[in-house]
């Protein structure tokens, strides 16, 4: 039975951070026995925006990193790095995002190594028991490393409704290797498999989440950031993601990396078989979390078979993009960063080629002026209007 500490934690204040991520990690029993002085731990982030600050909570908070860094280096005497891949396209987006967060301040004042997974050598990864994808590349440092720590934020998900440990091994991936995924699994559902896919191949040793203050509605880079005051750790991603979506709301094995990833079994996602330490769950959710306009199926989760909760889940995700002219900043980083080539520039407007978009949110999660609008099919539209009629979803 995995085991998901839940502490709680009101703010970034450095010290209150500090003892709330050494108190989760305690609670866990047996950490220490797995970290060794003199090990490479890496610190894998969720860098997911080039340009957004840390209050915006787009990305992993930098007061979680430094803890986390003193933790690894004082406490257990590790030698740490601290990677991630950037989801821009856009050249020195990921260096770009190690400064706007503040990473970069950390390493030279702690002499912590940033590696730029842009920027490593790679690796390339062959899966024999893969459902979408059978080959990729990582990073090389994701192997020559003794030790992975995954630290994802706490934030909803346009396409897959909730990002957290699972979905962050995306960032594993160096640079267009990712657009390389969505191409190849365009649909929700297959991407979920293809996210799956990634995780059984790079899978953490330890996840700590920054949940202090998560990010609500239409995540991971256009919603709004809610307090949620805790942190959360485990080793196992599936018990993690299980425990952190019910707290927002969410029925775990209704969010399809959850569900896959625990038939698959690379983890457990039923919440009854998890042993929460401790906060208990019912004791810390937030009732009034915002979920994304494609989580209207989630009430069907109790109800549904897996191939008409499916069904379900791709008709209410499925999006092409649009533009809002009027917000639109021309700065280009939507058409750069689409896999599919759906977006264009014509007499300097960005234009969005219907028939290629595959609905990908690729452009969403890069534009920081909510000039992105993802609209949804009739039936996507349908379903949601019976959810809020029928009052079982707050969406956006």
């Amino acid at each position: 039975m995995p085991t998901v500490s839940i502490v709680k934690c009101d703010d970034y204040e450095s010290e209150k951070v500090y003892h709330a991520i050494h108190k989760s990690l305690s609670l866990l029993n047996g950490v220490d026995k797995l970290v060794k002085p003199g090990m490479k731990v890496l610190l894998k982030l969720n860098l997911l925006s080039s340009s957004q600050p840390p209050e915006r909570a787009v990305n992993t908070h930098p007061i979680v990193v430094r803890a986390l860094v003193r933790i690894f280096q004082k406490d257990f005497g590790c030698d740490v790095f601290i990677g991630d891949s950037s989801g821009s396209v856009k050249n020195a987006s990921t260096f770009n995002a190690f400064r706007i967060t503040r990473i970069t301040d950390i390493a030279e004042e702690t002499g912590a190594k940033i590696v730029n997974f842009d920027k490593d050598e790679y690796v390339d990864v062959h899966n024999k028991d893969y459902e979408i994808l059978d080959k990729f590349r990582i990073a090389r440092t994701l192997r020559t490393v003794d030790f992975i720590v995954s630290v994802p934020k706490l934030k909803t998900h346009g396409l897959t409704q909730y990002t957290g440990a699972i979905k962050n091994m995306l960032g594993s991936i160096p640079g267009n290797g990712k657009k390389n995924v969505h191409l190849i699994a365009p649909k929700p559902t297959v991407f979920a498999k293809a996210l799956v896919d990634i995780y059984h191949m790079v899978p953490p040793h330890l996840i700590i989440m920054d949940a202090i203050v998560g990010m609500e509605g239409n995540g991971p880079n256009a919603g709004q950031p809610k307090k949620v005051g805790l942190i959360l750790a485990s080793q196992d991603s599936v018990a993690l993601d299980s425990a952190a979506s019910s707290i927002i709301g969410f029925e775990p094995m209704a969010i399809p990396t959850i569900r896959f990833a625990h038939q698959r079994g690379l983890g457990i996602g039923e919440l009854d078989t998890i042993n929460v330490v401790g906060e208990t769950i019912h004791n810390v959710s937030v009732p009034d979390f915002q979920k994304p306009s494609s989580g209207a199926q989630d009430f069907a989760g109790k109800y549904l078979p897996d191939f008409l909760l499916t069904m379900m889940f791709d008709s209410t995700c499925s999006t092409f993009s649009s533009v809002n002219h009027a917000n639109c900043t021309r700065c280009y980083e939507c058409v750069r960063n689409c896999p599919a080539g759906a977006m264009s520039k014509e007499n300097g407007k960005v234009i969005v080629d219907k028939k290629k978009c595959i609905g990908c949110f690729c452009c969403d999660e890069v534009c920081d002026f909510h000039a992105i609008e993802m609209k949804r099919s009739l039936l996507g539209r349908t379903l949601l209007g019976m959810a809020k009629a029928l009052g079982v979803e707050k969406v956006e």
